[in-house]
């Protein structure tokens, strides 16, 4: 009987093993992943946060976007740059010249990814705002995770702000 259990106890570790690293190395397709954060459709799960101009997209933002008094390139750059410096952090898909990019950023432990798509929008007259949309890719909750990533990068910009 404990010689079952030992086979047991080690073969489901063997599947677990797998199985994280299964999800520590899966890839990041652009084509799925790099979308329009003000055009997109929002999955039912509770497991992602977006900020956007609820004028300009289709969906209902978890928080309404500022707007900034300053160029959305010059802020694309910035904001690339610090992000870009983040843990685990790794543009697939878009420039900062075109204002529009997706990330990839993973947990330190597990090393599960979420996505991070973000635009910046001009508005005219040397004023900006920007749509960020940010989901997991596994489970069905983020424990918040989302929405302290995406209010803690829009902190960098509050000096910006109108």
């Amino acid at each position: 009987m404990l010689r079952v259990a030992i086979y047991l106890v080690f073969t489901i570790g063997v599947l677990l093993a797998i199985l994280f690293f299964r999800v520590a190395t899966v890839g990041s397709d652009p084509a799925e992943w790099h979308v329009d954060p003000l055009n997109f459709e929002r999955p039912t799960t509770p497991n992602t946060y977006l900020v956007a101009s609820s004028s300009l997209t289709n969906q209902t933002p978890d928080r309404e976007a500022p707007v900034y008094s300053a160029n959305p390139t010059l802020m694309a750059k910035a904001f690339d740059d610090f992000v870009l410096s983040q843990n685990s952090t790794t543009r697939i898909a878009g420039t900062p010249e075109s204002g529009w990019f997706t990330y990839v950023q993973r947990t330190p432990t597990l090393r599960f990814p979420d996505y991070i798509s973000v635009k910046f929008i001009d508005l005219t007259g040397g004023r900006s705002t920007i749509a960020i949309y940010s989901r997991s890719r596994y489970g069905q909750g983020d424990m918040g995770v989302n929405k302290a990533r995406v209010e803690a990068w829009l902190a960098t910009l509050v000096t910006f702000e109108e």
